[in-house]
């Protein structure tokens, strides 16, 4: 019987000019972006095929709050240990910074352990490059200081409480690790782009709260010259409301942050902000940990790329981060965790870990194409599945339902 000609390809496709799908207006509207550059023409992200000029506006030719011209008078946030001025801060200006958030043993531990994992992927021809610098990627592999601080360990970042209780008012308990990874600012590169890192949301922006929230580990003293984190102060506000308007207008200028090593910015997944230009002659690196809701896709695949050795003494608290506990909607195994919506900490209806380990140890068994009186006790069938099922029934007793 043949197909309907109204189903064909070529039927479809003309049938379906571009800019009159469902929601075009909406979801193909780039006048957001487009409003942002022309009202600020001093974005626009420098040519890496030219040398990085210095005339005229750049948002990389800045300096720190304290000097510039238009900053200097305005109370930015300053490194604090009182929660309570971090969410006004937080809420104010999009970003806040954590005062000794890292010990000196720990913050050295950190840089040191990064310093050496770096010059090892380099020699190892395994390095990531970027026009600023080379990323060092997947730090919960290398080093269980790195690890440690997923799960927010008061004994690898000692106001891990603190991030935890920002998170949890900001996302909602249950927030899951979107990645863990660490940048460098090389010497005399380019800048990175200015960003929001829940950019690709876009064309949504929630007004009410970001979706993500970043935290941002400083290992070194950071500032002027060594490339210190460019920021738009308050322009988590400013996104907000150009996505209500249709139209961003004029931004204040960049300014470098300036910080102590030890502090964690915890900053807005709605911030403006970007990597500057390191001056020095020394590489500067920063750890970045951002933070999104259990449903969203990680940026990091923690459930392929976390070592089995990682696995074995793994809290509940770091699996859960990795995202190895499913919700309804997202990271469930062969359905496992579709009949958990919330998927916290410690669910045994959907912890999805024995997946993994067994895939580590070659004994996967998948449930596929079955038929009345298949042979289930047969060890070839041995699905990881019923295992699975058969444990979690162990575990809850009574409050078994499924």
């Amino acid at each position: 019987m043949p197909v309907p000609s109204e189903f064909t390809v070529q039927a479809v496709r003309e049938r379906s000019p571009k800019g009159t799908g469902l929601y075009a207006d909406f979801l193909d509207n780039d006048d957001l972006g487009i409003s942002l550059f022309a009202a600020n023409p001093w974005l626009a992200a420098p040519d890496h095929d030219k040398p990085l000029p210095w005339d005229g506006d750049r948002y990389w030719k800045t300096t720190v709050a304290s000097k510039h011209p238009y900053w200097s008078t305005i109370a930015l946030p300053q490194p604090t240990k009182d929660i309570r001025q971090m969410r006004r801060d937080l809420l104010e200006w999009g970003y806040c910074l954590i005062e000794e958030a890292m010990s000196d043993t720990q913050c050295a531990t950190l840089y040191g352990r990064l310093v050496e994992q770096a010059a090892g992927e380099r020699e190892a021809g395994v390095a990531l490059g970027s026009p600023y610098g080379q990323y060092v990627n997947s730090l919960v592999n290398k080093g269980d200081c790195f690890a440690r601080c997923i799960g927010q360990d008061p004994e690898a970042v000692q106001a891990g409480p603190v991030i935890e209780q920002l998170a949890n008012e900001v996302l909602g308990e249950g927030w899951i690790c979107h990645s863990f990874l660490a940048i460098s600012a090389d010497p005399d590169r380019y800048p990175q782009r200015v960003h929001m890192d829940q950019g690709s949301l876009m064309p949504w922006i929630p007004a009410e709260a970001p979706v993500l929230l970043n935290t941002m580990y400083i290992l070194q003293d950071v500032g002027e010259q060594n490339g210190g984190t460019l920021l738009i102060p308050g322009s988590h506000k400013t996104m907000v409301e150009g996505r209500r308007t249709g139209a961003i207008g004029a931004l204040p200028p960049t300014v470098h942050l300036e910080a102590k090593a030890g502090t964690i910015m915890v900053f807005d997944g709605r911030l403006l902000h970007a990597t500057g230009v390191n001056r020095t002659d020394k590489r500067r690196f920063v750890a970045i940990m951002g933070f999104i809701k259990p449903w969203m896709r990680q940026q990091e695949n923690w459930v392929l790329t976390v070592k089995p050795e990682i696995l074995s003494w793994a809290s509940p608290k770091l699996l859960h981060r990795m995202g190895f506990q499913a919700v309804f909607n997202g990271g469930t195994v062969e359905g496992w965790g579709i009949n958990y919506v919330k998927g916290q900490l410690g669910d045994p209806m959907a912890g999805i870990t024995a997946f993994r380990t067994a895939i580590d140890a070659g004994r996967y068994q998948r449930v596929g194409v079955l038929t009345p009186g298949t042979p289930t006790a047969d060890p070839a069938r041995d699905f990881t599945l019923r295992s699975v099922i058969t444990t979690a029934k162990d575990a809850m007793g009574d409050a078994w339902e499924a």
